[in-house]
């Protein structure tokens, strides 16, 4: 597979994070932590824009979790509108700072 050289500008503190996470990764390169970081957000937009909900489990509790600056679109009910979780969710993102 031909590979494509790709440049990025990061800030001082976006670089020390992207090296945190190589670490943590336990992976050879910074390229290496784009490509995974990819591969998940490429799965999340497919999840989302097909209607499903992203959850997490802390101390036994479901908690959704809410991406605001994803733009994927949510899918109708059929009733034609969003969820009401989700609707609720969206008001609430769009109200952060």
């Amino acid at each position: 597979m031909e590979k494509i050289r790709v440049q990025f500008d990061f800030t001082e503190k976006a670089l020390q994070e992207l090296d945190r996470l190589k670490n943590a990764l336990q992976v050879s390169s910074r390229a290496d932590v784009v490509r995974f970081s990819l591969r998940i957000m490429q799965w999340m937009t497919q999840e989302l824009g097909s209607g499903s909900r992203l959850m997490v489990e802390r101390d036994g509790t479901l908690h959704e979790v809410v991406f605001p600056f994803l733009s994927v679109a949510a899918p109708a009910t059929a009733s034609g509108s969003a969820t009401p979780a989700r609707a609720a969710a969206r008001a609430a993102a769009a109200k952060a700072p």
